[in-house]
Protein backbone atom coordinates (compact mmCIF):
# COMPACT_ATOMS: atom_id res chain seq x y z
CA UNK A 1 0.00 0.00 0.00
CA UNK A 2 1.30 3.32 -1.07
CA UNK A 3 1.96 5.69 2.21
CA UNK A 4 -0.81 7.36 4.07
CA UNK A 5 0.58 10.70 3.28
CA UNK A 6 0.55 10.42 -0.72
CA UNK A 7 -2.06 7.26 -1.20
CA UNK A 8 -2.68 5.77 -4.84
CA UNK A 9 -6.21 6.95 -6.01
CA UNK A 10 -7.65 5.89 -9.68
CA UNK A 11 -10.99 5.68 -10.70
CA UNK A 12 -12.80 3.02 -13.45
CA UNK A 13 -15.92 3.49 -14.88
CA UNK A 14 -18.78 1.14 -16.05
CA UNK A 15 -21.82 -0.63 -15.73
CA UNK A 16 -21.27 -1.55 -12.17
CA UNK A 17 -22.46 -4.78 -10.72
CA UNK A 18 -22.50 -5.11 -7.06
CA UNK A 19 -23.77 -8.31 -5.99
CA UNK A 20 -24.83 -6.42 -2.27
CA UNK A 21 -28.59 -7.83 -3.95
CA UNK A 22 -30.19 -8.72 -6.55
CA UNK A 23 -30.90 -5.86 -8.99
CA UNK A 24 -28.12 -3.54 -7.00
CA UNK A 25 -26.57 -2.24 -10.41
CA UNK A 26 -25.59 0.70 -11.46
CA UNK A 27 -26.20 1.66 -15.02
CA UNK A 28 -23.20 3.83 -15.85
CA UNK A 29 -21.46 4.52 -12.65
CA UNK A 30 -17.66 5.63 -10.90
CA UNK A 31 -15.56 3.03 -8.54
CA UNK A 32 -12.98 5.19 -6.91
CA UNK A 33 -10.00 3.35 -5.64
CA UNK A 34 -7.64 4.45 -2.98
CA UNK A 35 -4.41 2.32 -2.55
CA UNK A 36 -5.75 -1.22 -1.92
CA UNK A 37 -9.59 -0.29 -1.02
CA UNK A 38 -13.01 1.21 -2.56
CA UNK A 39 -13.37 4.65 -1.81
CA UNK A 40 -16.13 5.44 -2.94
CA UNK A 41 -19.30 4.30 -5.72
CA UNK A 42 -20.77 7.17 -7.47
CA UNK A 43 -23.06 6.48 -10.52
CA UNK A 44 -22.57 9.04 -13.59
CA UNK A 45 -22.77 12.89 -13.42
CA UNK A 46 -22.14 12.94 -9.43
CA UNK A 47 -18.67 14.76 -8.28
CA UNK A 48 -15.78 12.94 -7.57
CA UNK A 49 -14.99 12.00 -3.67
CA UNK A 50 -12.07 14.81 -2.33
CA UNK A 51 -9.15 13.71 -3.59
CA UNK A 52 -10.28 12.65 -6.73
CA UNK A 53 -10.89 15.99 -8.20
CA UNK A 54 -8.07 15.66 -10.74
CA UNK A 55 -7.95 12.32 -11.38
CA UNK A 56 -9.36 11.16 -14.92
CA UNK A 57 -11.16 7.78 -14.58
CA UNK A 58 -10.44 4.71 -16.64
CA UNK A 59 -13.39 4.35 -19.05
CA UNK A 60 -13.77 0.42 -19.52
CA UNK A 61 -16.91 0.28 -21.54
CA UNK A 62 -17.57 -3.23 -19.83
CA UNK A 63 -19.38 -4.15 -16.89
CA UNK A 64 -17.76 -4.48 -13.53
CA UNK A 65 -18.02 -7.12 -10.92
CA UNK A 66 -16.39 -8.43 -7.79
CA UNK A 67 -12.99 -10.43 -8.44
CA UNK A 68 -14.29 -13.98 -9.15
CA UNK A 69 -13.74 -16.31 -5.61
CA UNK A 70 -13.02 -20.07 -6.28
CA UNK A 71 -13.25 -22.71 -3.42
CA UNK A 72 -12.28 -25.55 -4.74
CA UNK A 73 -9.58 -26.45 -7.36
CA UNK A 74 -5.95 -28.36 -7.01
CA UNK A 75 -3.78 -25.75 -8.77
CA UNK A 76 -0.83 -27.88 -9.61
CA UNK A 77 -2.87 -30.12 -12.04
CA UNK A 78 -4.21 -27.06 -14.27
CA UNK A 79 -1.47 -27.92 -16.31
CA UNK A 80 -3.33 -30.81 -17.34
CA UNK A 81 -5.54 -31.48 -20.16
CA UNK A 82 -9.35 -32.71 -20.10
CA UNK A 83 -9.56 -36.54 -19.61
CA UNK A 84 -11.84 -38.54 -21.56
CA UNK A 85 -12.80 -40.15 -18.56
CA UNK A 86 -13.78 -43.99 -19.96
CA UNK A 87 -16.75 -45.23 -18.32
CA UNK A 88 -19.02 -44.36 -15.17
CA UNK A 89 -17.80 -44.59 -11.26
CA UNK A 90 -19.34 -45.09 -8.19
CA UNK A 91 -16.83 -42.98 -5.84
CA UNK A 92 -13.37 -41.15 -6.39
CA UNK A 93 -11.42 -45.07 -5.47
CA UNK A 94 -12.64 -46.52 -8.52
CA UNK A 95 -11.13 -43.77 -11.23
CA UNK A 96 -7.63 -43.54 -9.52
CA UNK A 97 -7.34 -47.12 -10.65
CA UNK A 98 -8.48 -46.68 -13.86
CA UNK A 99 -5.53 -46.97 -16.35
CA UNK A 100 -6.04 -43.67 -18.27
CA UNK A 101 -6.36 -41.98 -15.55
CA UNK A 102 -2.68 -43.21 -14.10
CA UNK A 103 -1.19 -42.59 -17.81
CA UNK A 104 -3.47 -38.84 -18.42
CA UNK A 105 -3.02 -37.25 -14.52
CA UNK A 106 -1.19 -39.50 -11.98
CA UNK A 107 1.38 -40.44 -14.12
CA UNK A 108 2.21 -37.29 -15.39
CA UNK A 109 2.25 -35.22 -12.34
CA UNK A 110 4.16 -37.97 -10.45
CA UNK A 111 6.65 -37.31 -13.33
CA UNK A 112 6.30 -33.49 -12.83
CA UNK A 113 6.64 -33.59 -9.25
CA UNK A 114 8.84 -36.06 -8.72
CA UNK A 115 11.71 -35.63 -11.55
CA UNK A 116 11.79 -31.50 -10.93
CA UNK A 117 15.22 -30.45 -10.98
CA UNK A 118 13.75 -27.23 -9.60
CA UNK A 119 12.90 -25.62 -13.11
CA UNK A 120 9.51 -26.95 -12.88
CA UNK A 121 7.63 -25.75 -9.65
CA UNK A 122 8.11 -22.15 -10.38
CA UNK A 123 6.80 -22.58 -14.13
CA UNK A 124 3.95 -24.84 -12.60
CA UNK A 125 2.93 -21.95 -10.60
CA UNK A 126 3.31 -19.39 -12.89
CA UNK A 127 0.99 -21.48 -15.26
CA UNK A 128 -1.70 -22.20 -13.22
CA UNK A 129 -2.10 -18.29 -12.04
CA UNK A 130 -2.18 -17.16 -15.32
CA UNK A 131 -4.97 -19.80 -16.04
CA UNK A 132 -6.64 -18.13 -13.11
CA UNK A 133 -6.28 -14.18 -14.02
CA UNK A 134 -6.97 -14.10 -17.13
CA UNK A 135 -10.45 -15.71 -17.03
CA UNK A 136 -11.33 -13.04 -14.05
CA UNK A 137 -10.42 -15.68 -11.01
CA UNK A 138 -8.55 -13.23 -8.09
CA UNK A 139 -8.96 -15.92 -5.33
CA UNK A 140 -8.69 -19.30 -5.94
CA UNK A 141 -7.92 -22.96 -3.71
CA UNK A 142 -6.02 -25.63 -3.70
CA UNK A 143 -2.75 -25.30 -2.69
CA UNK A 144 -0.77 -28.57 -2.40
CA UNK A 145 3.23 -28.06 -1.80
CA UNK A 146 5.10 -29.55 0.61
CA UNK A 147 7.55 -27.75 3.05
CA UNK A 148 10.58 -29.90 2.95
CA UNK A 149 12.75 -26.56 4.02
CA UNK A 150 10.85 -23.23 4.97
CA UNK A 151 7.26 -22.48 4.36
CA UNK A 152 4.84 -23.97 2.21
CA UNK A 153 3.15 -21.02 0.89
CA UNK A 154 5.98 -19.28 -0.73
CA UNK A 155 5.82 -20.19 -3.86
CA UNK A 156 2.19 -19.01 -4.48
CA UNK A 157 2.74 -15.42 -2.48
CA UNK A 158 2.19 -14.08 -5.96
CA UNK A 159 -0.53 -11.54 -7.65
CA UNK A 160 -3.82 -14.39 -7.04
CA UNK A 161 -5.01 -14.25 -3.58
CA UNK A 162 -5.41 -18.05 -2.41
CA UNK A 163 -7.79 -18.83 0.08
CA UNK A 164 -5.16 -20.84 2.42
CA UNK A 165 -2.65 -17.88 2.60
CA UNK A 166 -5.42 -15.34 2.90
CA UNK A 167 -4.33 -12.08 4.00
CA UNK A 168 -4.59 -12.25 8.30
CA UNK A 169 -6.20 -10.38 10.07
CA UNK A 170 -8.15 -8.88 7.52
CA UNK A 171 -8.52 -12.30 5.24
CA UNK A 172 -7.97 -15.18 7.33
CA UNK A 173 -6.44 -18.34 5.94
CA UNK A 174 -8.89 -21.07 5.15
CA UNK A 175 -7.91 -24.82 6.12
CA UNK A 176 -7.86 -27.57 3.29
CA UNK A 177 -5.67 -30.37 5.23
CA UNK A 178 -5.73 -32.37 7.70
CA UNK A 179 -2.62 -34.08 9.56
CA UNK A 180 -2.93 -37.70 9.07
CA UNK A 181 -3.40 -38.96 12.62
CA UNK A 182 -6.03 -36.40 12.94
CA UNK A 183 -7.75 -37.63 9.90
CA UNK A 184 -8.15 -40.83 11.32
CA UNK A 185 -9.45 -39.74 15.20
CA UNK A 186 -12.76 -37.98 15.19
CA UNK A 187 -12.23 -35.98 18.01
CA UNK A 188 -8.71 -34.75 16.76
CA UNK A 189 -10.50 -34.13 13.51
CA UNK A 190 -13.56 -32.25 15.51
CA UNK A 191 -10.87 -30.10 17.37
CA UNK A 192 -9.68 -28.83 13.97
CA UNK A 193 -13.03 -27.88 12.86
CA UNK A 194 -14.22 -26.25 15.93
CA UNK A 195 -10.21 -23.93 16.01
CA UNK A 196 -10.87 -23.04 12.06
CA UNK A 197 -12.71 -19.92 10.77
CA UNK A 198 -13.18 -22.15 7.39
CA UNK A 199 -12.30 -25.77 6.32
CA UNK A 200 -12.87 -26.75 3.05
CA UNK A 201 -12.69 -30.80 2.78
CA UNK A 202 -13.84 -33.06 0.14
CA UNK A 203 -17.07 -34.69 1.67
CA UNK A 204 -18.98 -37.62 0.00
CA UNK A 205 -17.57 -37.71 -3.28
CA UNK A 206 -19.10 -40.26 -5.53
CA UNK A 207 -22.84 -41.50 -5.43
CA UNK A 208 -22.78 -44.55 -4.06
CA UNK A 209 -22.73 -46.32 -0.30
CA UNK A 210 -19.29 -45.91 -0.06
CA UNK A 211 -19.27 -42.38 -0.52
CA UNK A 212 -22.00 -41.82 1.65
CA UNK A 213 -20.50 -43.97 4.70
CA UNK A 214 -17.39 -40.76 4.70
CA UNK A 215 -20.46 -38.95 5.49
CA UNK A 216 -21.63 -41.01 8.28
CA UNK A 217 -18.58 -41.56 9.26
CA UNK A 218 -18.58 -37.96 10.98
CA UNK A 219 -20.65 -39.07 13.61
CA UNK A 220 -19.28 -40.64 16.87
CA UNK A 221 -20.64 -43.98 18.96
CA UNK A 222 -22.09 -41.26 21.46
CA UNK A 223 -24.18 -39.31 18.52
CA UNK A 224 -22.39 -36.17 17.96
CA UNK A 225 -21.65 -34.94 15.07
CA UNK A 226 -17.93 -33.56 13.64
CA UNK A 227 -19.66 -30.73 11.55
CA UNK A 228 -19.08 -27.28 12.48
CA UNK A 229 -19.62 -23.97 11.17
CA UNK A 230 -16.41 -23.86 9.66
CA UNK A 231 -16.78 -26.91 7.47
CA UNK A 232 -17.40 -26.21 3.68
CA UNK A 233 -18.19 -29.53 2.30
CA UNK A 234 -16.68 -30.01 -1.32
CA UNK A 235 -18.56 -32.22 -3.71
CA UNK A 236 -21.07 -33.88 -0.91
CA UNK A 237 -22.57 -35.76 -3.99
CA UNK A 238 -23.56 -38.86 -2.33
CA UNK A 239 -25.92 -36.85 0.41
CA UNK A 240 -29.32 -36.59 0.52
CA UNK A 241 -32.17 -34.25 2.01
CA UNK A 242 -31.63 -35.30 5.66
CA UNK A 243 -27.82 -35.10 5.29
CA UNK A 244 -28.02 -31.47 4.14
CA UNK A 245 -30.56 -31.30 6.60
CA UNK A 246 -28.16 -32.29 9.18
CA UNK A 247 -25.17 -30.32 8.07
CA UNK A 248 -27.75 -27.07 7.74
CA UNK A 249 -28.21 -27.92 11.67
CA UNK A 250 -24.17 -27.18 12.37
CA UNK A 251 -24.21 -24.06 9.72
CA UNK A 252 -22.18 -25.79 7.49
CA UNK A 253 -21.82 -25.02 3.75
CA UNK A 254 -21.32 -26.95 0.41
CA UNK A 255 -19.43 -26.33 -2.30
CA UNK A 256 -20.24 -27.41 -6.14
CA UNK A 257 -18.38 -28.68 -8.89
CA UNK A 258 -21.25 -29.82 -11.63
CA UNK A 259 -19.20 -30.27 -14.61
CA UNK A 260 -16.60 -32.62 -12.80
CA UNK A 261 -19.66 -34.60 -10.60
CA UNK A 262 -21.31 -35.00 -14.91
CA UNK A 263 -18.04 -36.26 -15.98
CA UNK A 264 -16.80 -38.76 -13.40
CA UNK A 265 -20.20 -40.33 -11.77
CA UNK A 266 -23.09 -39.03 -14.44
CA UNK A 267 -24.57 -37.32 -11.65
CA UNK A 268 -24.10 -34.19 -9.70
CA UNK A 269 -24.71 -32.85 -5.55
CA UNK A 270 -28.27 -32.68 -4.77
CA UNK A 271 -27.82 -28.73 -4.25
CA UNK A 272 -31.62 -28.23 -4.61
CA UNK A 273 -31.79 -30.14 -1.21
CA UNK A 274 -28.98 -28.15 0.01
CA UNK A 275 -30.54 -24.94 -0.83
CA UNK A 276 -33.89 -25.96 0.76
CA UNK A 277 -32.13 -26.52 3.54
CA UNK A 278 -30.59 -23.32 3.92
CA UNK A 279 -27.17 -23.88 2.93
CA UNK A 280 -24.64 -21.49 1.45
CA UNK A 281 -23.46 -23.30 -1.74
CA UNK A 282 -20.46 -21.87 -3.56
CA UNK A 283 -18.87 -23.34 -6.90
CA UNK A 284 -16.18 -24.37 -8.19
CA UNK A 285 -13.95 -25.82 -11.42
CA UNK A 286 -12.08 -28.80 -9.61
CA UNK A 287 -8.99 -29.18 -11.68
CA UNK A 288 -9.04 -29.27 -15.67
CA UNK A 289 -8.27 -33.22 -15.81
CA UNK A 290 -12.20 -33.55 -14.96
CA UNK A 291 -13.43 -30.09 -15.19
CA UNK A 292 -13.99 -26.90 -16.31
CA UNK A 293 -10.77 -24.67 -17.44
CA UNK A 294 -11.89 -22.16 -15.24
CA UNK A 295 -13.96 -20.54 -13.00
CA UNK A 296 -15.59 -18.67 -15.87
CA UNK A 297 -16.12 -21.77 -17.49
CA UNK A 298 -17.73 -23.24 -14.51
CA UNK A 299 -20.25 -20.29 -14.13
CA UNK A 300 -21.77 -21.99 -17.37
CA UNK A 301 -21.43 -25.65 -16.68
CA UNK A 302 -23.62 -24.75 -13.73
CA UNK A 303 -25.91 -22.76 -16.10
CA UNK A 304 -26.52 -25.36 -18.04
CA UNK A 305 -26.90 -28.22 -15.71
CA UNK A 306 -29.46 -26.39 -14.26
CA UNK A 307 -31.84 -25.47 -17.13
CA UNK A 308 -30.67 -29.47 -17.83
CA UNK A 309 -32.14 -30.96 -14.58
CA UNK A 310 -34.45 -27.76 -13.45
CA UNK A 311 -33.00 -27.09 -10.32
CA UNK A 312 -34.21 -23.45 -10.38
CA UNK A 313 -30.69 -21.12 -9.82
CA UNK A 314 -31.52 -17.90 -11.53
CA UNK A 315 -28.30 -16.24 -13.24
CA UNK A 316 -28.09 -14.03 -10.28
CA UNK A 317 -27.89 -17.18 -8.34
CA UNK A 318 -24.99 -18.70 -9.89
CA UNK A 319 -23.00 -15.11 -10.49
CA UNK A 320 -23.88 -15.86 -6.67
CA UNK A 321 -22.08 -18.55 -5.83
CA UNK A 322 -18.59 -17.01 -7.31
CA UNK A 323 -18.81 -13.92 -5.36
CA UNK A 324 -20.58 -13.56 -2.43
CA UNK A 325 -21.16 -16.75 -1.36
CA UNK A 326 -17.15 -18.00 -1.47
CA UNK A 327 -16.55 -14.63 0.71
CA UNK A 328 -19.19 -15.80 3.07
CA UNK A 329 -18.00 -19.30 3.29
CA UNK A 330 -14.00 -18.00 3.85
CA UNK A 331 -15.46 -15.39 6.36
CA UNK A 332 -14.37 -12.50 3.63
CA UNK A 333 -17.52 -11.06 3.30
CA UNK A 334 -16.63 -7.76 5.77
CA UNK A 335 -14.02 -7.25 3.22
CA UNK A 336 -14.46 -9.00 -0.63
CA UNK A 337 -17.37 -10.79 -2.47
CA UNK A 338 -19.14 -7.48 -2.79
CA UNK A 339 -18.66 -4.02 -4.07
CA UNK A 340 -19.26 -1.50 -1.55
CA UNK A 341 -17.27 1.39 -0.12
CA UNK A 342 -14.50 0.00 1.94
CA UNK A 343 -14.21 -3.17 0.78
CA UNK A 344 -10.76 -4.40 -1.03
CA UNK A 345 -10.78 -3.53 -4.86
CA UNK A 346 -10.41 -6.62 -6.55
CA UNK A 347 -12.58 -6.60 -9.37
CA UNK A 348 -13.25 -8.06 -12.97
CA UNK A 349 -14.59 -6.03 -15.87
CA UNK A 350 -16.02 -7.69 -18.88
CA UNK A 351 -16.39 -6.44 -22.11
CA UNK A 352 -20.03 -4.60 -22.72
CA UNK A 353 -22.81 -2.89 -21.33
CA UNK A 354 -26.15 -4.23 -22.35
CA UNK A 355 -28.39 -7.08 -21.49
CA UNK A 356 -28.99 -8.47 -18.25
CA UNK A 357 -25.93 -7.88 -16.20
CA UNK A 358 -25.57 -11.69 -14.47
CA UNK A 359 -26.32 -13.44 -17.74
CA UNK A 360 -23.40 -11.01 -18.96
CA UNK A 361 -21.09 -12.56 -16.82
CA UNK A 362 -21.79 -16.03 -17.39
CA UNK A 363 -21.86 -15.85 -21.24
CA UNK A 364 -18.51 -14.17 -21.23
CA UNK A 365 -15.64 -15.93 -22.58
CA UNK A 366 -11.57 -15.50 -22.16
CA UNK A 367 -11.25 -12.90 -24.88
CA UNK A 368 -14.02 -10.54 -23.20
CA UNK A 369 -12.26 -9.81 -19.73
CA UNK A 370 -10.89 -5.89 -19.92
CA UNK A 371 -9.55 -5.81 -16.54
CA UNK A 372 -8.55 -7.79 -13.60
CA UNK A 373 -7.57 -5.87 -10.27
CA UNK A 374 -6.16 -7.33 -7.14
CA UNK A 375 -5.99 -5.30 -3.70
CA UNK A 376 -6.51 -1.82 -6.37
CA UNK A 377 -3.78 -3.06 -8.19
CA UNK A 378 -4.38 -3.59 -12.11
CA UNK A 379 -2.85 -6.93 -12.16
CA UNK A 380 -4.37 -8.63 -16.17
CA UNK A 381 -6.33 -7.06 -19.35
CA UNK A 382 -6.16 -5.41 -22.44
CA UNK A 383 -3.27 -3.35 -23.65
CA UNK A 384 -5.54 -0.02 -22.97
CA UNK A 385 -6.62 -0.76 -19.98
CA UNK A 386 -3.40 -1.95 -18.12
CA UNK A 387 -1.59 1.25 -19.41
CA UNK A 388 -4.79 3.58 -18.37
CA UNK A 389 -4.51 2.06 -15.00
CA UNK A 390 -0.89 2.26 -14.32
CA UNK A 391 -0.63 -1.48 -14.61
CA UNK A 392 2.43 -2.98 -16.67
CA UNK A 393 3.69 -6.58 -16.98
CA UNK A 394 4.32 -9.14 -19.48
CA UNK A 395 2.69 -9.58 -22.99
CA UNK A 396 0.41 -12.10 -24.18
CA UNK A 397 -2.30 -12.90 -25.96
CA UNK A 398 -5.51 -14.64 -25.71
CA UNK A 399 -6.67 -15.83 -29.02
CA UNK A 400 -6.17 -13.22 -31.35
CA UNK A 401 -6.18 -10.22 -28.43
CA UNK A 402 -2.91 -8.68 -27.10
CA UNK A 403 -3.01 -8.74 -23.23
CA UNK A 404 -0.75 -8.05 -20.34
CA UNK A 405 -0.73 -9.58 -17.05
CA UNK A 406 1.31 -8.42 -14.07
CA UNK A 407 2.68 -11.26 -11.50
CA UNK A 408 4.93 -8.89 -9.11
CA UNK A 409 4.29 -9.26 -5.74
CA UNK A 410 6.24 -7.46 -3.10
CA UNK A 411 5.50 -10.82 -0.62
CA UNK A 412 7.07 -12.84 -2.55
CA UNK A 413 10.39 -15.01 -1.71
CA UNK A 414 13.46 -13.48 -2.55
CA UNK A 415 15.06 -16.55 -3.27
CA UNK A 416 12.19 -17.98 -5.61
CA UNK A 417 13.09 -17.72 -9.25
CA UNK A 418 11.66 -15.34 -11.11
CA UNK A 419 9.89 -16.38 -14.17
CA UNK A 420 8.19 -15.03 -16.94
CA UNK A 421 4.99 -16.89 -18.74
CA UNK A 422 6.41 -17.51 -21.94
CA UNK A 423 9.60 -19.30 -20.54
CA UNK A 424 7.10 -21.26 -18.12
CA UNK A 425 5.23 -22.44 -21.13
CA UNK A 426 7.83 -23.40 -22.75
CA UNK A 427 9.42 -25.43 -19.29
CA UNK A 428 6.45 -27.40 -19.12
CA UNK A 429 5.68 -27.99 -22.62
CA UNK A 430 8.95 -29.73 -22.77
CA UNK A 431 8.44 -31.81 -19.87
CA UNK A 432 5.06 -33.13 -21.00
CA UNK A 433 6.50 -33.61 -23.79
CA UNK A 434 9.48 -36.04 -22.19
CA UNK A 435 7.66 -37.66 -19.91
CA UNK A 436 8.96 -40.77 -20.69
CA UNK A 437 12.48 -40.05 -19.56
CA UNK A 438 11.11 -38.07 -16.90
CA UNK A 439 9.15 -41.08 -15.47
CA UNK A 440 12.44 -43.32 -14.34
CA UNK A 441 13.62 -40.85 -12.52
CA UNK A 442 10.34 -40.10 -10.67
CA UNK A 443 9.98 -43.66 -9.69
CA UNK A 444 13.57 -44.08 -8.10
CA UNK A 445 12.23 -40.69 -6.29
CA UNK A 446 9.27 -42.45 -5.14
CA UNK A 447 10.88 -45.31 -3.69
CA UNK A 448 13.57 -43.23 -1.86
CA UNK A 449 10.70 -41.25 -0.61
CA UNK A 450 9.07 -44.02 0.91
CA UNK A 451 12.01 -46.23 2.23
CA UNK A 452 12.74 -42.98 4.40
CA UNK A 453 16.14 -42.31 2.18
CA UNK A 454 15.76 -39.07 0.80
CA UNK A 455 18.38 -36.62 1.97
CA UNK A 456 17.58 -34.13 -1.10
CA UNK A 457 16.07 -30.48 0.66
CA UNK A 458 14.27 -28.12 -1.06
CA UNK A 459 10.76 -27.77 -2.34
CA UNK A 460 8.77 -30.31 -4.28
CA UNK A 461 5.37 -30.96 -5.42
CA UNK A 462 3.19 -32.54 -2.35
CA UNK A 463 0.35 -34.11 -5.06
CA UNK A 464 -2.65 -35.30 -3.20
CA UNK A 465 -2.42 -37.78 -1.50
CA UNK A 466 -0.68 -39.96 -4.60
CA UNK A 467 2.05 -40.62 -2.04
CA UNK A 468 3.45 -39.51 1.13
CA UNK A 469 2.56 -35.58 2.07
CA UNK A 470 1.80 -35.96 5.53
CA UNK A 471 -1.48 -34.32 4.65
CA UNK A 472 -5.07 -35.24 4.31
CA UNK A 473 -7.63 -33.41 2.10
CA UNK A 474 -10.44 -35.69 3.57
CA UNK A 475 -11.27 -37.35 7.03
CA UNK A 476 -10.31 -41.04 7.06
CA UNK A 477 -12.78 -41.61 10.03
CA UNK A 478 -14.19 -45.09 10.64
CA UNK A 479 -17.87 -46.06 9.74
CA UNK A 480 -18.61 -49.87 10.84
CA UNK A 481 -15.22 -50.35 11.96
CA UNK A 482 -13.36 -49.52 8.81
CA UNK A 483 -11.76 -46.67 7.67
CA UNK A 484 -13.16 -44.31 5.20
CA UNK A 485 -10.83 -42.06 2.30
CA UNK A 486 -8.58 -42.45 -0.06
CA UNK A 487 -7.88 -46.00 -1.35
CA UNK A 488 -4.17 -44.96 -0.77
CA UNK A 489 -2.84 -48.45 -1.95
CA UNK A 490 -4.94 -48.35 -5.50
CA UNK A 491 -2.75 -44.66 -5.69
CA UNK A 492 0.74 -45.97 -4.54
CA UNK A 493 0.44 -49.37 -7.19
CA UNK A 494 2.55 -50.20 -10.25
CA UNK A 495 3.22 -46.86 -12.82
CA UNK A 496 1.96 -47.55 -16.38
CA UNK A 497 4.22 -46.24 -19.40
CA UNK A 498 4.27 -42.69 -20.14
CA UNK A 499 3.39 -40.99 -23.28
CA UNK A 500 3.93 -37.12 -24.50
CA UNK A 501 1.08 -34.93 -23.74
CA UNK A 502 0.02 -31.51 -24.26
CA UNK A 503 0.16 -28.60 -21.76
CA UNK A 504 -3.46 -27.48 -21.56
CA UNK A 505 -4.28 -24.86 -23.11
CA UNK A 506 -4.00 -21.17 -21.23
CA UNK A 507 -7.69 -20.83 -21.95
CA UNK A 508 -10.37 -22.41 -24.11
CA UNK A 509 -9.94 -19.55 -26.88
CA UNK A 510 -6.36 -21.30 -27.68
CA UNK A 511 -7.14 -24.66 -27.39
CA UNK A 512 -8.03 -26.54 -30.29
CA UNK A 513 -9.41 -29.77 -28.70
CA UNK A 514 -10.92 -28.82 -25.73
CA UNK A 515 -14.36 -28.14 -27.11
CA UNK A 516 -14.17 -31.49 -28.62
CA UNK A 517 -13.01 -33.37 -26.04
CA UNK A 518 -15.59 -31.83 -24.04
CA UNK A 519 -18.36 -32.65 -26.58
CA UNK A 520 -17.06 -36.51 -26.65
CA UNK A 521 -17.31 -36.67 -23.20
CA UNK A 522 -19.00 -40.20 -22.98
CA UNK A 523 -20.70 -39.65 -19.27
CA UNK A 524 -22.07 -36.38 -19.34
CA UNK A 525 -26.12 -36.28 -20.26
CA UNK A 526 -27.12 -36.14 -23.82
CA UNK A 527 -26.26 -32.17 -25.22
CA UNK A 528 -24.98 -31.24 -22.19
CA UNK A 529 -21.23 -30.72 -23.48
CA UNK A 530 -22.37 -29.31 -27.05
CA UNK A 531 -24.84 -26.45 -24.84
CA UNK A 532 -21.57 -25.94 -22.49
CA UNK A 533 -19.79 -25.42 -25.35
CA UNK A 534 -22.19 -23.15 -27.38
CA UNK A 535 -21.18 -19.98 -25.47
CA UNK A 536 -17.78 -20.08 -27.07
Amino acid sequence: MSPAANPKRWALTGRIVTMATEGDVIKNGTIFIEDNRIAAILPKGQPAPVGFEAVAAVTTGGTIYPGLIELHNHLSYNVLPLWRVPQLFGNRDQWQNAKSYKTSVTGPMSAIALADDGSLLPALVRYVEAKCLVAGTTTSQGITLSNWSGTIHKYYKGALRAAEIGSPPDLPRAHSKIPDIDAEDWAKFDNELKSSACFLLHLSEGIDPKAHSHFLALRNSAGDWAIEPSLAGIHCTALDATDFGTMAQHQAKVVWSPLSNLLLYGKTTDVVAACAAGLTIALGSDWSPSGSKNLLGELKAAKVVSAHFNLGFSDYDIVAMATRNPAAILKWDSKLGTIAKGKFADLVVVKGVTGDPYAHLIKSREQDIVLVTIGGRARYGTKKAMQQAGGSGEALKVGRSARVIDFTSPDQDPGIEKITLAEATTRLSAALGNLGTLQPHSIAMSAAIASGTVSRTGWRLALDEQFGNNVQLRPRLAYNGIRTGPDLAAVAAAAEPLHPIKLDGLTVADDPVFIDTLKSEPNLPQGLGAAIAAFY
